[in-house]
């Protein structure tokens, strides 16, 4: 019988626009097979089915945008288990069409588990590979894949109706977890004087000619994530200069070799591995804060996102297990994922909130002198560079020209104090200054 494909996640807030449908009706496919591509101002997403069967019906067009949730493509699966499967996902829509309200879905939702009853006993013991929270819940792949994607912890899901975790459990948890953050980040702050109300904006028009401008999507979700980090963290920065006279010299000295190897050999790159050693001598920097069980949690990895300038808007793609690599290994992976960013040809997982570590944002190429970056919550911590300029340096008997790199790091308060902060920022110049050290 059919089954009902829906849109899964995109990340948080985030619409699609359908751009290619790889499918046609009467087609057989297999599960996992990409359905279609759906792009976003991040990533061009393929769309895998979780299950196999024959294409039924093919609900949207190229062009059309589309939502969390909305019903892409349906499937007809076969099989007399899988008929009443969904069967019983086809009532809630029976119930809604004579009336759409909110009531009317969870009434319907409230009658399905009475007719899946009598199936479950009929469904084979599965495997501890295929259950969810509890060994007598099992999950389909979609599900599963989407909880990966949205960092959702199986074992905390449960059906929301029958013996089987589908995606929408998924995003229905994911959704209350958001729901979550952004009423924390709307509460008064403890000790204030309230929260902060949008305050409406004047009438431009009346000292002059305007014109609006539609915010993109990645404006639009950069905006509310950089005010909910800035709202919920108690930010202080400070900042320190390293002396990369001697690296510079060795970076154009290798930089060739890198390049023939596929990658480029970058202040950027080389500050990604500096970081790494920096972060497993002290661990706090690679840490977030939970404020409702008021732990911290350390992780034992480490991810770091590196900002990217692209044409709409800055995005921080994450390079993963950065200590297990060596130095030309990232130089290449940041070249070709620097290259995906900016070509809008990410993959999900690139910038998945909460994959990042450590985030590093570099605007010396472009200039600038000073910066306060803004800490990318749920970390605790990131890394801005402005210009290297060429300063007379006192060497004890003489001044000399020396190449500084100016370094400010933006931290939470919460968890780091400002005199580990500088203790980060000294201990990242001795190895920029004499990369050896970073060994020991």
């Amino acid at each position: 019988m059919s089954y009902e494909y829906k849109l899964p996640s995109l990340g948080d807030g985030v619409t699609g626009q359908v751009t290619e449908i790889l499918v046609k009706v009467g087609d057989q496919i297999e599960e996992e097979d990409t359905l279609m591509i759906v792009s976003t101002d991040k990533v061009d997403a393929e769309m895998p089915s979780d299950v196999a069967g024959t294409v039924e019906a093919i609900l949207v067009s190229v062009g059309d945008e589309v939502n969390e949730g909305d019903l892409l493509v349906r499937i007809n699966t076969g099989g007399e288990s899988t008929a009443d499967t969904n069967k019983a996902q086809e009532t809630p829509k029976q119930e809604e069409k004579p009336a759409e309200s909110a009531p009317a879905k969870v009434e319907a939702k409230a009658e399905t588990p009475q007719k899946e009853t009598p199936k479950e006993e009929q469904k084979p013991a599965t495997s501890p590979q295929q259950t969810g929270g509890d060994a007598n819940f099992r999950m389909s792949p979609l599900a599963r894949k989407i909880a990966r994607e949205l960092g959702v912890d199986a074992a905390t899901l449960k059906p929301s109706d029958g013996n089987r975790i589908k995606a929408d459990d998924v995003l229905q948890a994911a959704k209350t977890k958001q729901e979550k953050l952004e009423k924390a980040a709307k509460a008064p702050a403890s000790g204030g004087g309230g929260g902060m109300a949008i305050q409406p904006l004047p009438n431009f028009e009346k000292f002059g000619k305007v014109q609006r401008k539609a915010m993109s999507r990645i404006n639009a979700v950069t905006a509310e994530n950089m005010h909910y980090s800035f709202s919920v963290i108690p930010h202080a920065w400070i900042s320190e200069k390293a002396d990369i006279t001697n690296l510079e010299a060795l970076r154009q000295q290798y930089k060739d070799r890198v390049k023939a190897a596929g990658g480029s050999l970058t202040i950027t790159a080389i500050l990604v591995k500096a970081i790494a050693v920096v972060l497993r001598k002290m661990p706090q920097f690679n840490a977030s804060i939970d404020m409702e069980t008021k732990e911290l949690v350390f992780k034992d990895y480490i991810n770091i996102g590196v900002a990217v300038d692209t044409d709409r808007g800055l995005l921080v793609p994450v390079i993963r297990d950065v200590d297990r690599k060596g130095l030309t290994e990232i130089s290449i992976e940041l070249s070709e994922m620097s290259k995906r960013t900016r070509d809008g040809k990410n993959n999900l997982t690139d910038m998945e909130r909460g994959s990042g570590n450590f985030s590093i944002s570099n605007i010396g190429g472009i200039g600038g002198t000073d910066l306060k970056p803004i800490v990318n919550s749920p970390e605790v911590a990131i890394l801005g560079i402005t210009a290297s300029l060429m300063e007379p340096r006192w060497n004890g008997t003489e001044f000399l020209p020396r190449l500084m790199m100016p370094m400010h790091i933006g931290f939470d308060h919460r968890v780091i104090n400002g005199a580990d902060a500088i203790r980060f920022l000294v201990e990242l110049k001795n190895i920029l200054e004499d990369p050896f050290l970073g060994w020991f």
